[in-house]
């Protein structure tokens, strides 16, 4: 492996680190351990500053994780969203070449750019990837067909801490209260990284939106198909988490039947 690799997540507030733990965490944690990565969840505010720490700004949080003393000794920091549930299989994340950009996912690709704005106009959300941008502000202005999902993203400190904490230093107090609310972090964060082109897209395997499948016009894949055939899952809005206990009973069971010899299955 080239250099040090660091898997985090962040997850505030008792509840939501409980539901984290119950539901996602061992995943996450055996996909690191898997790989050779170092694993780690924040339970508390990075900033530092009282007048920003406000649940609103919450997820704003994720862009400062290069910019804390634990994060400078690590080549590659993948961030992921305290609801993504790994697929243990999944390839090793830090083999994907960024190009010295940060990794990310294009969501309007989701489950295709077709359906997914047949998606939006069948429940009358926004019309495009430029008018997602526009709701969360009118200085928004892109002329795009992107919208960039935060809930996995990857980094190169040494190269990204910068720009980083720009976003976050411009953006954050904008957050607090405002009525798009996570849709607000992801919009200025998306904007900026377009605005200035540090963006590379990744299959959308490393973050496989479940309530997209949901929302398809076609036939939803099971939860264990869905499981199946991506790396990340990310379960935006909570979506799909009661399925999840019975996805892990279903991958233990397997798991348990290929270590059981094919003569004792007759």
């Amino acid at each position: 492996m080239t250099g040090k690799i660091l898997i985090v997540t962040i997850a505030l507030g008792e509840k939501y680190l409980a539901n984290y733990n119950a539901l996602f965490r061992k995943s996450q944690e055996a996909y690191a351990q898997k790989h050779g990565y170092d694993f780690k969840v924040v339970t508390d505010f990075i900033e530092t500053n009282l007048s920003k720490k406000h649940p609103s700004t919450i997820s704003f949080q994720k862009i400062l994780v290069c910019n804390e003393p634990w994060s400078q000794p690590y080549e590659t920091i993948v961030y992921l969203d305290a609801d993504v549930f790994v697929n243990v299989d999944a390839p090793p994340v830090h083999l994907i070449d960024t190009q010295g950009k940060v990794g990310i996912v294009n969501e309007y690709l989701q489950p295709s750019y077709e359906e997914r704005l047949a998606i939006q106009k069948r429940n009358g959300w926004e019309n495009s990837a430029s008018e997602y941008y526009l709701l969360a502000s009118t200085d928004f202005v892109l002329a795009t067909d992107k919208v960039l999902n935060t809930g996995v993203m990857i980094f190169k400190p040494k190269l990204h801490k910068e720009l980083l904490y720009s976003i976050y230093a411009k953006h954050v107090a904008n957050a607090i209260n405002h009525p798009r609310k996570f849709h607000f972090e992801q919009s200025a964060i998306g904007y900026e990284l377009q605005l200035a082109n540090m963006f590379h897209l990744l299959s959308n395997k490393w973050n496989a939106i479940w309530s997209l499948n949901i929302l398809a016009s076609g036939t939803p894949q099971s939860m264990f198909q869905f499981y199946s055939s991506n790396y990340f899952l990310h379960f935006a809005g909570n979506g799909g988490i009661e399925k999840i206990p019975a996805l892990r009973r279903t991958l233990t069971f397997k798991k348990l039947l290929a270590n059981v010899p094919l003569l004792n299955r007759l």
